[in-house]
């Protein structure tokens, strides 16, 4: 018989802190990915400034909601984990929301190529890269121009 999990105690557990319900649900791997992408995105929050941060703590709001849905729906499947977050539409929505703290879920995801797991880690990767160095690279365009 499959270890049964609270679904209830999973969702408080996760809406106290990422994480903590895939822990519950003896999801380690899963839950150490959303408290180290928590705690990434706070880290962002805090070096960050303007819209920057507003964006990074909007990112943390959706990983640790999606969290919060994920350990509730893992606890009521009996600790086995639900398809529904390794499909390709979960997926990319994840990876255009939050950028690279997806990849994990990308890699584990089995409805992709290989193919595709390495162009989504490019092109989300190249896109988080570009979106932290834009206030640098407009400032330093700005320093360029004539007059100043």
């Amino acid at each position: 018989m499959p270890d049964r999990r609270n679904p209830l105690l999973a969702l408080a557990l996760s809406a106290a802190a990422p994480g903590l319900g895939q822990l519950y649900n003896k999801e380690t791997r899963k839950g150490l990915v959303i408290i180290g992408s928590c705690l990434g995105l706070g880290l962002l929050i805090y070096w960050q400034s303007g819209l920057n941060r507003i964006t990074f703590a909007l990112a943390l709001l959706l990983v640790w909601f999606s969290a919060i849905a994920e350990a509730c729906k893992a606890a009521q499947a009996s600790g086995q984990p639900p398809d529904f977050y390794y499909r390709k539409a979960y997926v990319v929505s994840l990876l255009l929301f939050v950028g690279p703290f997806a990849l994990p879920l990308l890699w584990q995801s089995p409805h992709f190529s290989r193919t595709a797991r390495w162009t989504w880690t490019v092109i989300v990767s190249g896109a988080a890269l570009l979106f932290i160095l834009t206030p640098h690279l407009t400032g330093w365009a700005l320093r360029q121009l004539p007059g100043r």
